[in-house]
């Protein structure tokens, strides 16, 4: 293991370690930091796992180039999945359907208890859970080498994206718009699928850039770099995001629907504001960016770009997640340092090792075919 390794892995069993402190003190402060940073780094094991399964229909040199780091994010779900436990542990701390009394909660919130209870929401999260870990079993088995778009793969991929389009959908309904139960949004499950993918299409850009010349390595045209290519695919990524976070914010906006509306108002009080103003202030220099021949060209155009879009994201997460569960003033975002130290940490110590071993990623599916 090397040094850099055991530095993240070292800062995450700190951050653990005072996350558990902070358990002992107020645990439901804790797990409502804990949630925005498992989110966080779900989502990049789900965003690509929708990348590689695309590549798998389209084909291209850019998901050629980019498949490695994107196969390492992926073999990462389980463990976000398992540092899910905690919240499950404990749902009555972070929602407030939980356990709660349903004479005290609104009308609006009441005609979903139905659907929000703790046995079919536990069930759901089993299903969603079952279908990644198979469609991460088959992924990562038919991705190992280059993918060649046969018919076989191809359905393999196409139900596959089905299914995850589902899973991800129950998912945000449960673990994100619950949060807040009184809110509908029925376009906030593709806000959260196109958030996930311009994460993880981020993170793999980065991966690559910091390993090769990627502005020298040819593209899938003449005349065109490799780094073109990816900035053209992360533009069209950051684009679906930008358009359906909007569309969401005009149909909210123009219903003029108290409950909708809050949901905003939550998210643009205090400090918030600041973050949100941060959010569209990244996003629209991602877009800015990859709208430059120049900077697409460029080595260091295309790091910054990526990084600039991975920023964002990071911020949509947190200031989508963590407002409504926020209590206290700024001393208090000591839990938030502590989970994602904890979460980071460990999580770039994993990934790092798994990236400059990528034989593990599938020894265990050998073994089970030898078995």
């Amino acid at each position: 293991m090397s040094r850099l390794e055991q530095g993240f892995l070292s800062a995450g069993a700190v951050g653990l370690v005072v996350c558990g402190l902070g358990v002992s003190l107020d645990a439901k402060a804790m797990l409502s930091a804990w949630l925005p940073a498992i989110l966080f780094a779900l989502s990049l094991p789900l965003g690509a796992l929708t990348i590689l399964m695309v590549h798998g229909l389209t084909g291209g040199r850019w998901g050629e180039a980019v498949r490695q780091p994107l196969r390492t994010m992926t073999a990462l779900l389980p463990l976000a999945l398992v540092s899910l436990v905690p919240v499950l542990i404990s749902l009555d701390l972070v929602f407030p359907w939980a356990g709660a009394d349903p004479a005290k909660l609104p009308e609006t919130v009441r005609e979903k208890l139905v659907y929000l209870n703790l046995p079919f929401f536990l069930l759901r999260f089993a299903v969603c859970a079952a279908i990644w870990l198979v469609l991460t079993w088959i992924v990562l088995g038919t991705t190992e080498a280059p993918v060649n778009s046969n018919e076989h793969n191809g359905k393999k991929f196409a139900l596959g994206l089905v299914l995850h389009a589902l899973a991800v959908s129950v998912f945000a309904i449960d673990w994100m718009l619950s949060l807040e139960p009184e809110f509908t949004s029925t376009i906030y499950a593709l806000c959260e699928a196109s958030a996930e993918v311009v994460g993880a299409f981020a993170v793999a850009v980065l991966v690559l850039a910091a390993r090769r010349a990627v502005e020298v390595m040819p593209g899938g045209e003449e005349d065109v770099a490799l780094s073109e290519d990816l900035a053209n695919m992360l533009l069209g990524f950051v684009l679906t995001w930008i358009y359906l976070m909007f569309m969401q914010w005009v149909v909210v906006w123009g219903g003029d629907l108290p409950d909708e509306i809050r949901w905003y108002s939550v998210r643009s009080a205090g400090g918030w504001l600041y973050l949100l103003w941060l959010l569209i202030a990244l996003h629209v220099s991602a877009f800015a960016g990859l709208l430059s021949r120049r900077l697409k060209r460029s080595h260091r155009g295309l790091v910054w770009l990526a990084a600039v879009a991975l920023a964002g994201h990071f911020i949509d997460v947190f200031w989508r997640i963590r407002p409504p569960l926020f209590a206290g003033g700024v001393l208090a975002l000591w839990h938030d340092a502590a989970a994602w130290m904890g979460l980071g940490g460990l999580w770039l110590a994993l990934f790092l090792f798994l990236l400059r071993r990528p034989y593990r990623i599938v020894w265990w599916k050998r073994e089970v075919a030898h078995g």
